[in-house]
């Protein structure tokens, strides 16, 4: 708002120029789910490359076809995936860590399900810790292939059972493990008041150290003098008390616990000292001991050692522990656990959570029969329509040139899915590298994401570009005839040319069928329009709220505008200018009195695309010679 005008001179006011800038979202981030034997279930996790996947997941795997699909995308140009394990049956290796009691009082577990977990050791060391008498040390050790050499992986330390403090074991473990995930066992109280001891101690005392000063039961101030200096520990320890009864401070410093080496207390402040091992008696008060406390090293703020309530219910010592409950990696789950809940957001409502996914595969439905695949297809196409995602579809293994169109057709007819015919085939690097027919989905999005990359969303991702890197050969050879029965009919062919090798040769959608002439029967027309949306969707947040009215209009105008424009220039729309190739419309024609009286701002967006050349026809003609006139 502008400044206040009291006083005469030049005023300085910084004006908005109401330029928002819209910014482009990604277009290639590629959901994947499926079976897995390692990682987290139901839970999507972010990756930008196979390594990730090797060390979350466990890599390759026979009974995931999902493993495959996920190397193919980042073979082939894929640069970030989105994971969503899907399993049933599936256990987690544990253990339970009991005190010296003995009693439980730590739960851990493997950090996902897998009997993976069950080659991860545990070891407790309390004597290695910062502070052994309130302290341990959690290191997590695995067990290597040959099943005897055991290799540290992590090593938490200084941990505590207090949930009050910086070091408590649920908090430092969860956050920082990679390998396991710690729980304090229920019903634990914490009643043992503290007290440090001290260190091997030098008699005679200097004068300077016969002054104790401190806090008793955490809000009382105390201050005692000593009458004499003490020659030794059995001389100081009396010399405290007799201050503290001349100061009739008994009842507030009377000790409740026995000292360090089990003898009761005798109704006051009491010192220990680590002398050979022994200790004869503890100090029970919290804050400074002034200069006493710095000569007998007293806690650990003076060098000592402290022994605080956070010392009750700590594991015992113990080394390399096997986890007595076995992890499971459980197996593949049905239709019903692909698609999970919508409410509990498991399957693929587990992205539900996710912010923004491109690409959709689902290489499950390669193995599945064409009932088990109608219940995980259409709501795959649900998913993606309600978020702006494109669904690359993997179609039941064993179909032929002859159903394949029929089946696609009766699968979906959705402008937000496309599917591709044949299967390709990879050499399986887990069976000597012998050819094996796998779902072309995950080959597929990687080469959207390598196009997108290098050529725009608006290019279509088929072509003699459009490469299937790592496939060793295609399920079944398509001539030209062949490919001319199933692309009419929106299904994709993958062709197999001389010099180009392997390579996607269609780019329509389910929709994209010659008889429904449909506006988004190409792939490019339709990813960019999503692109489009989920761009303008996001770009458009800070118009909410503000005063609809001319200048609002205006600022919608200029910046969804200045957006395109920029698409323009980099050739995504049809059109030799600007206004050939797109419009912004907001204005009292698209927003009536009536809209504004709803709170209701109208945006009209107009693009026109770039359809790819599907069929190149070349003419050619004699040209006879001339005739002498």
């Amino acid at each position: 708002m502008p400044v206040a005008l009291n006083y005469p001179g030049v005023y300085i006011e910084e004006v908005p120029s109401g330029v928002r800038t819209i910014t482009g979202v990604a277009t290639s981030v590629t959901a994947f789910v499926g079976y897995a034997r390692k990682g987290e279930p139901d839970k999507p996790v972010t990756l930008t490359s196979f390594g990730d996947f090797e060390r979350a997941y466990g890599g390759l795997d026979r009974d995931s076809p999902m493993s495959y699909a996920v190397r193919q995308f980042f073979s082939n140009g894929g640069t970030q995936a989105i994971i969503v394990r899907v399993a049933t049956g599936y256990a987690s290796a544990a253990w339970v860590l009991e005190d010296t009691v003995p009693a439980p009082v730590l739960e851990v577990s493997a950090a996902s399900p897998g009997a993976w977990g069950n080659d991860l050791r545990l070891t407790v060391d309390r004597a290695g810790a910062r502070n052994p008498d309130a302290e341990f040390n959690l290191v997590v050790s695995q067990l290597q292939a040959d099943g005897v050499t055991l290799v540290p992986r992590e090593t938490h330390r200084n941990l505590n059972m207090n949930a009050g403090s910086s070091q408590y074991v649920e908090s430092v473990v969860n956050n920082a493990s990679a390998l396991v995930r710690a729980t304090r066992s229920a019903g634990l109280t914490f009643n043992q008041p503290g007290f440090a001891v001290s260190t091997a101690v030098s008699f005679p005392l200097a004068v300077s150290d016969l002054v104790i000063g401190g806090v008793a039961n955490g809000n009382t101030p105390f201050r005692l003098t000593l009458a004499a200096t003490p020659g030794d520990m059995d001389d100081l320890v009396t010399a405290v008390n007799d201050a503290i009864g001349a100061a009739g401070l008994n009842a507030v410093l009377q000790a409740t616990e026995s000292g360090a080496d089990g003898a009761a207390g005798n109704g006051c402040l009491r010192l220990a000292s680590l002398v050979s091992g022994q200790a004869s008696a503890v100090v029970v008060a919290g804050g400074a001991f002034g200069g006493l406390a710095s000569a007998l090293h007293l806690g650990l703020a003076n060098g000592g050692r402290e022994f605080t309530g956070n010392a009750q219910h700590r594991p015992d010592d113990a080394a390399d522990l096997a986890p007595p409950t076995k992890g499971a990696d459980g197996s593949r789950g049905g239709p019903a656990e692909i698609v999970g809940s919508p409410s509990l957001k498991t399957g693929m409502n587990a992205l539900l959570d996710v912010d923004l996914f491109n690409l959709l595969s689902i290489p499950e439905t390669f193995d599945m029969t064409d009932l088990q695949a109608a219940a995980v297809i259409p709501a795959a196409v649900d998913l993606c329509e309600k978020r702006r995602a494109f669904y690359v579809v993997d179609a039941p293994a064993g179909k032929t040139l002859s159903n394949i169109a029929g089946w696609a057709n009766g699968a979906t007819q959705s402008r937000n899915a496309a599917v591709y015919f044949p299967a390709v085939r990879l050499a399986d690097p887990l069976d000597d590298l012998r050819p094996r027919a796998m779902a072309p989905s995950g080959t597929l999005a990687g080469i959207y994401a390598r196009t997108d990359a290098t050529r725009g969303v608006w290019k279509a991702p088929a072509g003699t570009d459009a490469t299937l890197n790592g496939v060793l050969d295609l399920a079944l050879p398509l001539n030209d005839g062949e490919n001319g029965q199933i692309n009419p009919k929106g299904v994709n062919a993958l062709r197999s040319f001389p010099a180009y090798g392997r390579v996607a040769w269609g780019a329509r959608t389910l929709k994209g069928a010659d008889a429904q002439a449909d506006e988004y029967k190409y792939i490019p027309v339709r990813r960019l329009a999503l692109f489009l949306e989920e761009s303008l969707y996001r770009g458009t947040q800070w118009v909410v709220f503000e005063p609809n009215d001319e200048p609002l209009w205006a600022q919608i105008r200029l910046n969804i505008g200045a957006f395109l424009q920029g698409l323009f220039r980099q050739g995504a729309f049809q059109g030799r200018t600007p206004r050939e190739a797109y419009f912004v419309k907001c204005d009292s024609e698209t927003t009536t009195q009536a809209d504004i009286n709803l709170g209701i701002v109208n945006i009209l967006v107009g693009f026109a695309p770039l359809k790819p050349a599907e069929f190149v026809v070349l003419k050619l003609q004699q040209i006879a010679g001339d005739i002498p006139t």
